[in-house]
């Protein structure tokens, strides 16, 4: 059995396999469904993930031209108070830096090595009087990373390099090079703090070498090869640990964060099935 010819590669299925390649076959290939919990306290996690959606639609409203004041009110009655908090320190930070077209929500799409990869964005802003674009991406992680792991995140090598293949289908068929791409994590919590993370021709060769040897690596996987993690910490955090006998309890909520950044997106997949390709 192998993976579906419409597959498409993202961060979020990326990212299993790099963990697990068995949790990527369980999922992706054979589809089971495993009713495990991801973490201990399931509903804190839920809450925690559901306000995290919600603040992003906040964003994604203003952005939308929503009126300001509306979104405020909206932000100081939901149930989750730190949503008001997040929602102050983005009106207080973040809107000076947003100079330049912006596409929210938006999802672009390239080919390589005969499959798709698509990736999902907060915002991108073209700016092009500095000709420059640039990602940022919301997070209300109650941690912040260091920037040397971000910078080898999937999330933050296959946003930049999809952006560098498919930006012309956003500016008109003007060409961006790799050194006109910059990524920006902002946290919530953490309001002063812009991590930015800025692309080049030699970071964008060594993303797309890495991507085309691992798309092909996967599909081309036999099917008993799929093994099982070896770093056993990660199987704490997977919905199949008591299908794989690697203990029925789930990890504590506070440890979560370091294995997956995106809490409000875990075990979350997007279809992708209407997404247009957009041809390297």
């Amino acid at each position: 059995m192998k993976l579906v010819e419409s597959f498409d590669f993202t961060q979020s299925n990326i990212q299993d396999y790099l963990d697990c390649f068995y949790r990527f076959y369980l999922r992706y290939i054979l589809r089971t469904k495993w009713p495990a919990l991801v973490v201990e306290d399931a509903i804190k996690f839920e809450a925690r993930s559901q306000a995290g959606a919600r603040f992003h639609r906040l964003v994604q409203q203003y952005l939308a031209g929503i009126p300001e004041d509306q979104l405020s009110s909206s932000a100081a009655g939901d149930p989750e108070p730190g949503i008001s908090i997040w929602w102050e320190n983005f009106l207080t930070h973040i809107p000076s830096c947003l100079v330049g077209e912006k596409f929210s929500e938006i999802t672009l799409s390239t080919n390589l090595s005969d499959s798709r990869l698509v990736a999902k964005y907060d915002l991108l802003l073209i700016n092009q009087d500095q000709h420059q674009i640039t990602i940022f991406d919301w997070k209300t992680s109650q941690k912040l990373p260091k920037k040397e792991w971000l910078m080898e995140r999937v999330q933050t090598r296959l946003y930049r390099f999809v952006l560098a293949q498919s930006s012309q289908a956003l500016t008109r068929g003007q060409t961006f090079k790799p050194a006109d791409i910059e990524m920006v994590y902002w946290f919530a919590d953490f309001p002063e703090t812009l991590i930015r993370l800025p692309y080049d021709e030699t970071i964008y060769h060594k993303d797309q070498a890495f991507f085309s040897t691992l798309v092909t690596e996967i599909k081309n996987r036999p099917e008993g090869s799929f093994s099982k993690a070896t770093d056993l910490k990660k199987c704490c955090y997977c919905v199949y640990r008591s299908h794989c006998d690697r203990g029925t309890q789930a990890g504590d909520l506070d440890g979560f964060e370091d294995f997956d950044m995106d809490i409000e997106s875990a075990e979350v997949e997007t279809d992708f099935d209407e997404i247009a390709e957009i041809k390297f």
